[in-house]
């Protein structure tokens, strides 16, 4: 992946800019997660995921932790 790349986002398909080699400034750094929350986003969808995808999936764990992604 380039420095900033814009990329859809492989769970709504919503272009974003993806910074992954300036991870402090990318929009996802904005969304605190923790290494399960991370873990069991990364067994469900592969690459970098929207801001707002990750704030919703967020909430679906914290609300329902069984809940399927």
């Amino acid at each position: 992946m380039l420095k900033h790349e814009i990329v859809p986002c492989p769970r709504c398909n919503r272009a974003f800019e993806c910074r992954v080699n300036s991870i402090h400034r990318c929009q996802c750094s904005d969304v605190p997660l923790t290494l399960e929350e991370r873990f069991r986003i990364s067994e469900k969808y592969q690459g970098c995921l929207c801001e707002n995808c990750l704030r919703e999936l967020k909430a679906v764990m914290q609300e329902q932790p069984d809940a399927p992604l």
